[in-house]
Parts: structure tokens; sequence; C-alpha cells
């Protein structure tokens, strides 16, 4: 009857997708891990700072949008200018890590993240010959990012990313002050500095932050502990 039951159990996992881990799957919350990539985001904070990479300049952006008055249509625009970014120096482990020795090679993985960051700017507003000045700020509750790097142990070179990218952003709210006469146009400037500052985020990790990564990876190869081998 025993024997029974366990058959019924080990069926109903795999029928949901619910395996058991092997012996080589991830170990998550593992000191080294852990210490080794506190070590490498203690570098890379330092390494931001001497950059001048907190605060980080954004590019000037520029938007149109129309309305129509008594049969007319208007077209106006507003600019933004003297944008900054301010946070990346932030960067810390926010979740589990991992290290794995296969083979050959060594795998790390881990969960870091940025939070509380911000960004500002400067915007003017023109419609109908009026003409006005305008504040927009935006706080970003948290950028999560999931990190992978692999190395040939029989090498003397350090980890590859094979992976580096966000796995969750969270929830950006913008506040844009000054609008007067205009803040019929709130709504459209708060989705055009959303969309903007989303794919902004996502071209900084994704290309200069992987790039700072990789070469701290490069420069602190890890000293792989014997009970991991």
């Amino acid at each position: 009857m025993l024997r029974i039951v366990l058959l019924s159990c080990l069926a109903t996992q795999a029928c949901l997708g619910l395996v058991r881990p092997s012996v080589q799957d991830l170990k998550v919350n593992d000191p080294f891990s852990d210490d080794y990539i506190d070590q490498i985001l203690d570098n890379l904070r330092n390494l931001i700072l001497e950059e001048n990479m907190d605060p980080m300049v954004l590019p000037d952006l520029e938007t149109g949008f129309s309305d129509t008055i008594l049969g007319i249509t208007w077209h106006g625009s507003a600019k933004l200018r003297n944008g900054h970014f301010w946070g990346l120096s932030t960067i810390a482990r926010t979740g589990d890590t991992s290290f794995t020795v296969e083979g050959d090679k060594a795998r790390l993985t881990a969960y870091i993240g940025i939070r509380g960051a911000s960004a500002h700017y400067d915007a003017s507003a023109e419609f109908m010959g009026i003409t006005i000045g305008a504040g927009v700020t935006a706080d970003i509750s948290d950028i999560q990012i999931f990190l992978d790097a692999e190395m040939v142990l029989t090498g003397s070179s350090g980890l590859q990313l094979k992976d580096f990218k966000i796995s969750h952003l969270g929830n950006i709210s913008i506040d844009v002050s000054g609008l007067g006469p205009l803040d019929w146009i709130l709504e459209i400037l708060v989705d055009f500095v959303d969309t903007f500052l989303k794919d902004w985020i996502v071209s900084l990790v994704e290309g200069p932050l992987k790039d700072l990564i990789q070469s701290l990876l490069d420069q602190f190869v890890p000293d792989i502990p014997s009970y991991l081998m």
C-alpha cells in the first residue's frame, strides 16, 4: 500500500512539473558566493563614483502634442533639458546567490539591485504662443537584476557573464510641477517620460553597467573552495 502511495505522489509531481533537484542544482544562500558578490559590488560602487556615473547625465528630450480649438488644430511641444539620474551607486546584493561546480566549469548566479533611484528634468512647454517652465521628477522604486556567469576551471580567465538583465523593474512614479494653463498635457508628458526611462534603464543595465561588472569579474578571479569541487 505504501509503495502505491509513493508511486502516486511521484506521478502527481511529474504531471505538475515538480522535479526533485539534482545534487548539481544551484545552492542558494551560499556564504562563499555571497562574500564574492559583495566584494565585486563594493568595488563596483567605488568605480561608479570614480567614473562620475552617479548622478548620470540624461539626454535632452522633446515631444509634440496638439489640440483642436474651434475647428483649428494647434500644435505644441515640450522640451526636457538638464536631466540627471541618481542612485546607481546604491547597487547591492538583494537576493539569493549560488556557486556551483560541474565538471571543469564553475557557475555563479546572483540577484542584485538598485533601490530608491530617481531622475529629474527641467521642462518647458509651448502652445499657442504660451510658454511655461516646469519640472519633472521620477522616483523608481527598485530595479532587480539577475546575474549568471561561468568560468572554466582549467583556464586562467575569470568568470564570464552569460546573462545580465533586469528581472524586475519596479513602479516609476512621475511628478510634473508648474504646467499651469497647460496642465492638460500632464498625461502626455508622464507617459513620454515613463516610456523613455524604462528603455533607458534597460540600456544602462545591459550596456555600461554590464561592462563594468565584467571588468571586475576579470580582475577578481575567485579562489574556489574545496568543498565546492
